[in-house]
């Protein structure tokens, strides 16, 4: 049988962090208001072409890559996530719901179908409270529209490794194929706006517990 080219170079952790030292393919620009943290590592595992089990020692080098850590900001560390990501602490801050919140977060990973065709995922659909899509009027989904299978709403090797795709069967959540990396904004002005208002309006009610902001 012919041996096939690996998909990831075969390097060691540490070598992982090394290059990425050097510099990372990144561009906030390719991110939209209130993104979640898993959108965010979606496209910076692409863009760099890591694979989930070393982008996960990277960011949580305590936690068991298989078993994940769920996206919390207790769990995570913000300042390690900033030297990974290289990206504004308070970008970070805001892609992740807190622990402490009192209102209640779903389990599985919740998403608007077309949003996900651009690439996007928000902190804020995960909270059991918000029922559509403040840009598109949709309802959040969390089963797979082809064999009903629910994501978990955690960071580990797999989820990273499956972006915007079910877990179960590995199509595709949304309703496109658009790429994860862009030049170009994913959404029209108009609709990151509406994000942000979105955005503003929850952090101004029951999301300032730190937030902080872009």
């Amino acid at each position: 049988m012919a041996l096939t080219r690996p998909r990831f170079p075969i390097l060691a952790f540490d070598e992982w962090e090394l290059s990425l030292s050097r510099g990372s393919a990144f561009n906030q620009k390719w991110l939209m208001p209130g993104e979640s943290l898993i959108s965010i590592l979606w496209k910076f595992a692409c863009a760099n072409v890591l694979p989930g089990d070393a982008l996960m020692h990277l960011i949580s080098p305590l936690v068991d890559p298989s078993m994940g850590v769920a996206p919390v900001r207790d769990n995570i560390e913000l300042a390690r996530l900033c030297r990974v990501l290289r990206l504004p602490e308070g970008v970070l801050r805001m892609s992740l719901l807190d622990a402490a919140l009192a209102v209640p977060t779903h389990p599985a990973f919740r998403y608007c179908r077309l949003c996900a065709a651009h690439g996007y995922h928000s902190v804020l659909y995960q909270l059991e409270e918000e029922e559509r899509c403040p840009v598109h009027h949709q309802s959040l989904d969390t089963r797979c529209l082809h064999c009903s299978c629910e994501t978990p709403h955690i960071l580990s090797a797999s989820v990273i490794e499956a972006p915007f795709r079910c877990l179960g069967c590995r199509s595709h959540v949304s309703y496109g194929r658009l790429s994860l990396r862009s030049t170009i904004p994913a959404m029209s002005r108009q609709d990151r706006m509406a994000l942000s208002r979105h955005w503003l309006l929850r952090s101004g009610n029951d999301m300032n517990g730190g937030s902080g902001s872009a």
